[in-house]
C-alpha cells in the first residue's frame, strides 16, 4: 500500500513523468546537437580534403584506381559544380558506357582493367578546373570515391615548389618491403597540422594528414594497411608505406603547419628498384636454344668442308688413274710413267721401256 494520501500519489506519478518527458526531450536535444555537429564536422571535412590536385594541361589524365578487392559493378565520373555534381561519365559492367554530350569528343575513359578508370582529357579549357568525383560502387564493400581538383598551371607550381637542397635524404627499397620516411621538426615549432604527400610533376598525392596530434586522416589511395602515419610527437613525423611498388617511387613531402604561422616542409626521394635479374629464365632459354642452332649450323658446315675434300682427293685420283697411260716416243717406243710421278713435277722414280 503507498504510504501517503492518494493526492500525494498521483502528485508523484506526475512529477516522474514530468521528468522522463524532460529527459526524452533532453536526450533528443543533445541527440540533434551530435548529429548536426557531426555532419558540420564532415561537411567542413569534405569540403577541404582533396586526395589528388592536378594541374591543368591540354592533355589531362585524372587518375583513379580502385585499390581494394571486390565485386566492381558500376563505376561514375562526377563534376562538383554549384553545390551538386554533373554526370561526366557512367560505366556499368561489362561493356555499358555512357558518356555526357557535352564530353563526349573531349574525353575518355582508359579501360586497361576493370579497377583502372582512368579520365583522359584532349583541349581542355579554363572551364574544366574544378573538383572531380571518382566512384565505384562494388559488392559486399559498397562505394568507394576520390576526390580530385584541377587547378590552373601557375597556381599548382605556387603549391608544389620543390627546393633539390631541402632533400633531407634518399631512400632505395625493394618491392614488397616496409619503407619508413622520418621528418624532424625545427626547435621551438608547436605543430598543429602534419601533412603527407607524394609529388610529381603535374599531380600531387594526398597521403593523409592529421590535426593536433590527432588520429590521422588518410587519402582514397592510400587506406590504412597500405600507410600510417604517427604524428604523436612534437619532435617528428613518421610515414610508413608497407608492400612498395616500382609505382611508388618519387618525391615525398612532410607539410608541418605550426603555430603563429611557423610553418615548415621537408623532402625525401624514395627510388623502390625493380630488382628483375639481368638473366632470366626466358633469356637463358632463348641462349640455350641460339648456341644450339649455332652449333648445328657449325657441324653442318664441318661436315659439308670434309664431304668436300673427300671428294675432291678420289677425283684426283682418279685423273691420276686415266693420266698413267702408255705414250709412245718418236722410236716407236711406248712408255709408262708411274702415277705417283705423274701427279707431281717430280722425275719418275720407274722407268718401264718396252
Amino acid at each position: 500500500m503507498w504510504p501517503g494520501n492518494r493526492r500525494s500519489f498521483h502528485e508523484f506519478l506526475t512529477h516522474i513523468s514530468l521528468a522522463l518527458l524532460e529527459m526524452d526531450c533532453l536526450a533528443f536535444f543533445i541527440t540533434v546537437v551530435l548529429l548536426a555537429k557531426k555532419s558540420c564536422t564532415t561537411i567542413k571535412v569534405e569540403g577541404k580534403h582533396v586526395d589528388s590536385t592536378v594541374k591543368l594541361a591540354s592533355t589531362m589524365t585524372l587518375e583513379c584506381v580502385y585499390p581494394k578487392t571486390a565485386t566492381i559493378t558500376q563505376m561514375s565520373w562526377r563534376k562538383e559544380k554549384d553545390n551538386g555534381k554533373k554526370n561526366i561519365v557512367v560505366f556499368k559492367l561489362p561493356q555499358d558506357l555512357y558518356i555526357e554530350s557535352r564530353y563526349a569528343f573531349r574525353v575518355h575513359v582508359g579501360n586497361e582493367t576493370t579497377s583502372n578508370k582512368s579520365l583522359i582529357f584532349n583541349n581542355t579549357t579554363e572551364e574544366d578546373i574544378g573538383f572531380y568525383l571518382c566512384s565505384f560502387q562494388t559488392f559486399p564493400l559498397g562505394t568507394w570515391e576520390k576526390r580530385i581538383q584541377v587547378v590552373r598551371s601557375d597556381e599548382f607550381n605556387s603549391r608544389v615548389f620543390l627546393d633539390p637542397h631541402a632533400m633531407e635524404g634518399s631512400l632505395v627499397a625493394k618491392p614488397g618491403e616496409k619503407v619508413t620516411m622520418t621528418h624532424w621538426h625545427g626547435l621551438g615549432i608547436v605543430v598543429n597540422q602534419v601533412i603527407w604527400e607524394r609529388v610529381q610533376i603535374d599531380h600531387v598525392d594526398h597521403i593523409g594528414q592529421c590535426f593536433n596530434s590527432a588520429i590521422a586522416i588518410y587519402g582514397s589511395d592510400y587506406p590504412m594497411y597500405r600507410a600510417e602515419i604517427h604524428c604523436a610527437t612534437q619532435a617528428n613525423s613518421t610515414l610508413v608505406l608497407r608492400n612498395v611498388s616500382v609505382s611508388d617511387s618519387g618525391i615525398y613531402r612532410c607539410y608541418l603547419i605550426g603555430e603563429n604561422g611557423k610553418n615548415e616542409t621537408g623532402w625525401t626521394k624514395l627510388t623502390i628498384n625493380n630488382n628483375v635479374p639481368l638473366i632470366s629464365v626466358k633469356y637463358i632459354v632463348l641462349i640455350v636454344g641460339a648456341t644450339i642452332i649455332l652449333l648445328v649450323i657449325i657441324s653442318a658446315i664441318i661436315v659439308t668442308i670434309l664431304q668436300h675434300r673427300k671428294k675432291e682427293k678420289k677425283r684426283k685420283k682418279m685423273k691420276a688413274f686415266h693420266i698413267a697411260q702408255t705414250q709412245k716416243n718418236d722410236e716407236g717406243k711406248s712408255v709408262t710413267y708411274n702415277s705417283i710421278a705423274l701427279c707431281t713435277d717430280v722425275a719418275p722414280l720407274t722407268l718401264d721401256v718396252n
